[in-house]
Order: C-alpha cells, then sequence, then structure tokens
C-alpha cells in the first residue's frame, strides 16, 4: 500500500538519523557528541544540527499534516523557525526523531487495518514554497502523498550533506555510518544492479 511505503520510507531516513546520533556518541562520548552536533563545518558552513532540524523541520509537517483528517490542507515548507535548541541539542534532536517516528508507526499501523486511510495519500495538499530570493510563497497543487515522497527525498539530500560533516569535520568515518547512508534508493538499486553483472 502506498501510504504504508511512504511511512516506511521516512522511517528509514529517520533511523540513518538516529544511527547517526549512536555513531558520534560512540566515538566522542556524550559530552563530544553534542558538541560535534552543533559544530559547525567550515566547509559546508553548516552543522550536522542545522541540518538535521531543517529536514525535520519539512518532515514534521508533513506527517503531522497526514495524520490530520482536516481537507484543506495547506503545508508552508519556508515559513519555519530557524536556529535554536533543536539545531544545537542533540538530545532534543533526538526526541523529536522518536515523536515523528512513533507517529508515522502509527499512520503506517492504521493503514494496515483501515483502508480508508490509503486515500489520504491521495488527498489534496497545496504546497507553499518560496521559488525565489524574496518573501512571496507560491501555492503548488499536490497530494499528501507527494509531500510524504518530496520530504523523504529532500532528507536524503541533508543527509548527503550531513555525512560530508559527518566525515570531514565530525571525526567519524564512513564505515562509522549504515551503509547507504544519505544515498538516494536509485543509486542504491543501480549500484546493486551493477555489483552483480
Amino acid at each position: 500500500m502506498l501510504i504504508s511505503s511512504l511511512c516506511r520510507a521516512n522511517l528509514g531516513i529517520l533511523n540513518q538519523k538516529l544511527n547517526l546520533i549512536s555513531a558520534l556518541v560512540s566515538k566522542h562520548g556524550e559530552a563530544g557528541a553534542a558538541e560535534m552536533y552543533k559544530s559547525v563545518c567550515p566547509m559546508v558552513k553548516a552543522s550536522i544540527g542545522m541540518h538535521i532540524r531543517h529536514s525535520m523541520d519539512h518532515m514534521e509537517l508533513a506527517v503531522l499534516a497526514a495524520g490530520n483528517p482536516e481537507e484543506n490542507t495547506e503545508l508552508h515548507y519556508d515559513l519555519r523557525v530557524r536556529g535554536g535548541t533543536l539545531e544545537s541539542d542533540m538530545e532534543m534532536a533526538k526526541k523529536r526523531i522518536l515523536d515523528v517516528s512513533d507517529f508515522l508507526k502509527d499512520i503506517d499501523a492504521l493503514s494496515e487495518k483501515e483502508s480508508t486511510l490509503e486515500m489520504v495519500a491521495l488527498r489534496p495538499a497545496k504546497a507553499n514554497f518560496f521559488l525565489a530570493a524574496e518573501p512571496t510563497e507560491y501555492k503548488l497543487p499536490s497530494t499528501l502523498g507527494r509531500e510524504l515522497g518530496f520530504v523523504a527525498h529532500h532528507a536524503l539530500h541533508h543527509m548527503a550533506m550531513i555525512k560530508l560533516i559527518a566525515t570531514n569535520h565530525a571525526g567519524l568515518n564512513e564505515s562509522d555510518l549504515p551503509p547507504d547512508f544519505g544515498r538516494a534508493p536509485s543509486t542504491v538499486v543501480h549500484d546493486h544492479e551493477n555489483d552483480h553483472s
């Protein structure tokens, strides 16, 4: 079922984030990991925490909309709070990741029992974005399923940036991270197909 696949795709991203936090703690201890989480990488000009907060803002917005039965859903991706404790407090970020994970698991479990929940993926939504460096939002017609797919895809690109920060600034080795950390599913499939040729 589509809604279940979308939930699981987002859960996979959230698990990568949790695995990253665990790897930081394993390498640096709690205090050192907390410092590495908020330390700005000069190459990327951002921290792991900044990328996690940003991608969580998008994902949480779409996930909460999917769990809300309201018909006129509008998602405002660019109207968000930047900075703050979610970028600098690794434990708060971990709690947020776990809360969104639990919500996704609830939606996934319900979708297996109630076929009407599958209609959530097809429910119309309006995705609002700034399309230029001006404060004008543009409404794009969409569906909640499309938006759940978008936020998973969007988060993957941030995970790739996080991987750069983790391996070039935060002292992790690529082997400290899950094998396909920050890699698009299509790239993973392509690589597996070429490995077996």
